[in-house]
């Protein structure tokens, strides 16, 4: 599917269906998404479950988001 024509929610959600996790800064290089957090809480919203861990390094700080193996192993209908 050409990316364009893809939401912002598919686009994150087909990431995370590759098995990779995504921070906020990987967002916006990849794929110019700055709104991370609102599109996994919409995407839990349609029933999808995110694993999440906040990272804290140099005084720095921020979430890092993937599937857990049951999800992508199931395939993820949604």
């Amino acid at each position: 599917m050409d990316k364009s024509k893809r939401s912002q929610n598919q686009i994150i959600k087909d990431h995370l269906l590759t098995g990779q996790s995504i921070t906020r800064w990987q967002a916006i290089e990849l794929y110019k998404i700055a709104t991370l957090p609102t599109r996994i809480n919409q995407l839990e919203g349609k029933g999808l479950t995110i694993q999440r861990k906040r990272v804290h390094k140099d005084g720095k700080h921020w979430n890092v988001y993937w599937l857990d193996a049951d999800n992508l192993a199931s395939g993820v209908q949604s």
